[in-house]
């Protein structure tokens, strides 16, 4: 399975509603400790790797609140198709820069701030190494040059975040194992796949749309067109017909 079909969301909701997997999320989220962050947005700037859990709980959020998923929808979807040639902030961010669902962020983003500098730096090297390996494959595979402006693109470490209690590498990984616990049980019953694995926010909402080879070709043409002029007809012609799956 390559695509998130609505009827298996459901259907996943409904499971993680009736093994109270979504209040068990809200405590693992309740215990990072508290921050004070001052809205700079300037760390809002990817699509954050997030939990099959983590993205059905955004789902039913946006799902109850309908005006809100139909207006973010369509940003969501042209940042998925121009992420890697155009650096713009987080689809889920309104016009004055507040994250639309804050509520229910992702385990990401809550934990923020609570990496020492070095840690940090450290996790940087590794997305700038991921990344440069991904720019060899365009460049080799589809003669596609990415820009350097964004395959070297760094979110400054945050000094102005305020934290309690800054938590310890093995905290913030008994967090995520505690995901994984949960997100097993999608395994299990084949709602997920190991395609799925290491899934960005974006691409979860690009998935119950397109299929992941589909979305993947659509995105190398999308990519080849802007980079040419500035502009892809393809991607205009998706805005067009794109529909929310509710």
């Amino acid at each position: 399975m390559k695509k998130l079909y609505l009827k298996n969301i459901n259907q996943a909701i409904k499971i993680a509603q009736n093994n109270v997997y979504f209040d068990r999320l809200s405590k693992i989220y309740d215990t990072l400790p508290t921050g004070r962050c001052f809205g700079c947005t300037k760390c809002c700037m990817e699509s954050v790797h997030t939990h099959f859990i983590e993205f059905l709980n955004i789902f039913h959020y946006l799902r109850e609140n309908r005006q809100l998923y139909e207006k973010i929808f369509p940003q969501i979807i042209q940042y998925y198709f121009l992420e890697m040639v155009k650096k713009e902030h987080c689809p889920f961010l309104d016009e004055e820069g507040r994250c639309t669902i804050y509520e229910v962020r992702p385990l990401v983003c809550r934990m923020f701030g609570h990496l020492t500098e070095k840690e940090y730096e450290e996790s940087y090297k590794n997305v700038l190494h991921q990344n440069i390996e991904i720019m060899k494959v365009f460049k080799n595979k589809y003669k596609i040059m990415l820009p350097e402006n964004v395959v070297n693109y760094k979110i400054d470490y945050c000094r102005n975040f305020e934290v309690d209690k800054q938590m310890t590498k093995d905290q913030r990984q008994t967090l995520i194992d505690q995901m994984f616990t949960m997100e097993s049980a999608f395994f299990m019953r084949g709602l997920i796949t190991e395609d799925f694995i290491d899934t960005g926010l974006v691409s979860w909402f690009v998935y119950t749309v397109f299929d992941i080879e589909e979305a993947g070709d659509l995105r190398v043409k999308i990519m080849k067109e802007y980079l040419e002029s500035g502009y892809s007809e393809s991607l205009e012609e998706i805005m067009k017909k794109i529909k929310v799956c509710f």
